[in-house]
C-alpha cells in the first residue's frame, strides 16, 4: 500500500536526528533542514539520508497523483501517491466501522424517523424551520408555566395548580380578595396548596418587592411580606442589648432625680419652719 510522506522542518541536523530518537521523525518522513539548505528522507529501515552533490532537491512539485523532487528543472525521482482500489475500500470500510454506519437509510424514510424522535412537524416543511418556530409557550413540561389574563378572563392564582407562574395582564389574588390588578410586565407568582389545612399560600415575585398571601379554606386571607435590609436600618430599630442598656441608663437616671427630689422635700417638711440660726445648730 501506498504512503503519503510527512513534512517535517529542523534548524540542525542534530535536531533531526534527535527527532529520529524519539519517534518523531520516521519512514515516510521528509525533513527540510534548515542549516546547510539540505533535505532528508528516510528510509523504511528508519535510517535517514540526506541529499548532497548534484543531485541537491531544489524543488518539490505535484502534479497529477505524483509527487515529484527536481534539482533546478531536472527530476530526480517522483512518489505515485494514487490510491488503490484496495485503499479505497479500506478507508470506507473504516470510517464506517467507526461511525458506525452499517446500513443506510432511504431519504424518504428520514422524515418519518424525525418525526418519530421529534414529534409532528406541523406545517412546516423541514426541521430546522419547525424548531426556529418553537417558542416557550409551545413547550410541554415547563419549570415555569406562562400565562396572560384580561378584564373579561383575569387568572384566579388560587385556583392554580402547585407551581411557579408567570403572569402578564389581569390577575386576581384568590379567596376574599376579589381585586382586579393589572401588570404590563410578568410578575412570577409560586402556588402550593396544604393538603392538610386546604389552604393556599401565594408568594408574589415583582421587582424588588415580594409579598405573600395565606388564604385559608374558607376565603379569608391575610397579606405579609419581606423587607430589606436598607429598609430595617432605616427604621432606626434598636437590638435587645442597646435596648437593655439604655434602659438601665434612664432607670437609673430618674431613680437618681427621684431619690434627691424625694430628699429635699422631706427636709424641707422637717425644718422648713426652723431659723437659719437653728439649722446651724443642728450640724454643729
Amino acid at each position: 500500500m501506498a504512503k503519503l510522506p510527512v513534512f517535517f522542518t529542523a534548524s540542525t541536523k542534530a535536531i533531526a536526528e534527535k527527532a529520529i530518537q524519539r519517534g518523531i521523525l520516521k519512514y515516510p518522513g521528509l525533513c527540510y533542514i534548515e542549516d546547510g539548505n539540505v533535505i532528508a528522507w528516510m528510509t523504511e529501515d528508519n535510517e535517514i539520508r540526506y541529499t548532497k552533490g548534484d543531485k541537491q532537491i531544489t524543488d518539490v512539485k505535484f502534479s497529477g497523483s505524483n509527487l515529484q523532487f527536481f534539482n533546478e528543472k531536472k527530476l530526480l525521482f517522483s512518489y505515485d501517491l494514487s490510491m488503490t482500489d484496495e485503499d479505497k475500500d479500506h478507508i470506507v470500510d473504516e470510517v464506517k466501522r467507526q461511525i458506525g454506519l452499517d446500513s443506510y437509510i432511504k431519504s424518504s424514510e428520514l422524515s418519518t424517523i424525525l418525526d418519530n424522535i421529534i414529534g409532528n412537524l406541523e406545517d412546516k416543511q423541514t426541521v430546522v424551520d419547525y424548531i426556529n418556530s418553537l417558542s416557550y409557550r409551545k413547550l410541554t413540561d415547563k419549570p415555569i408555566e406562562y400565562l396572560i389574563g384580561s378584564l373579561t378572563v383575569p387568572i384566579t392564582i388560587s385556583t392554580l395548580d402547585d407551581g411557579i407562574y408567570k403572569i402578564k395582564g389581569q390577575f386576581i389574588i384568590g379567596g376574599n380578595s376579589t381585586t382586579v390588578h393589572s401588570s404590563a410586565d410578568e410578575v412570577f407568582f409560586l402556588v402550593s396548596h396544604d393538603e392538610d389545612t386546604h389552604g393556599t399560600s401565594i408568594t408574589q415575585f415583582q421587582g424588588n418587592s415580594i409579598l405573600l398571601y395565606f388564604i385559608q379554606q374558607d376565603g379569608d386571607y391575610v397579606t405579609d411580606k419581606y423587607v430589606t435590609e436598607k429598609w430595617v436600618n432605616d427604621q432606626n430599630f434598636m437590638s435587645a442589648d442597646s435596648a437593655k442598656q439604655f434602659i438601665q441608663e434612664q432607670l437609673e437616671l430618674t431613680v437618681s432625680e427621684l431619690v434627691d427630689k424625694k430628699i429635699d422635700e422631706a427636709l424641707d417638711k422637717k425644718i422648713g419652719g426652723l431659723e437659719s440660726t437653728d439649722i446651724a445648730n443642728i450640724f454643729n
